[in-house]
């Protein structure tokens, strides 16, 4: 038997056991059983099969760590929110920081905006150029060894705020 516990109420559930030829799929209120469904194996497939493809429109997959994305790289914003439009979407930036436990905000992104502010965002995409507007100018490249700036900024000023660590990484790279 399988068992998965809601998120926001600890006495609902759903719970899952295969019964002969058949998968019965049991749903709890108040630890109460309020439906019963049973389905063959192959419906049974097809419906987990679902329930996976729901979960990656939300969320992008399992594997978003192993994106091509990594710190230090140059990014577009696809989503600052994981549901609706933020203020920050299609806006240009440097990641710094994945928190893949994060499923909300893993990404932390300095944007390329005058105030060089920092936002934690849904979900970001690697670019290699910055714009493919012929009128806009081609984002600067990203030195090899920005990371290496950033690691010994928090080594130097052993501080864990980004942006106090960002400044100290601009000075040693000379910005």
């Amino acid at each position: 038997m399988t068992e998965y516990q809601c998120r926001w109420v600890s006495t609902d559930c759903v719970k899952a056991r295969g019964v002969g030829d058949s998968v019965h799929i049991y749903g709890y209120e108040n630890n109460d059983v309020v439906s019963n469904v049973a389905l063959l194996v192959d419906d049974a497939r097809a419906f987990a099969r679902g329930i996976l493809a729901l979960a990656d429109e939300i969320d992008g997959g399992e594997d978003r760590a192993a994106q091509d994305v990594a710190v230090g790289d140059r990014v577009a914003i696809v989503r600052e929110w994981s549901t609706g439009t933020g203020r920050d979407d299609g806006k240009m930036g440097t990641l710094v920081q994945f928190d893949p436990d994060d499923d909300n905000f893993p990404w932390l992104v300095e944007l390329d905006s005058a105030d060089r502010r920092t936002v934690w965002v849904h979900e970001v995409q690697r670019k290699r150029e910055r714009a493919e507007d012929p009128n806009e100018a081609p984002a600067p490249s990203v030195a090899p060894d920005r990371v290496a700036l950033l690691e010994e900024a928090r080594r130097l000023v052993g501080s864990h705020d980004i942006g106090q660590l960002l400044n100290v990484a601009r000075f040693l790279a000379g910005e």
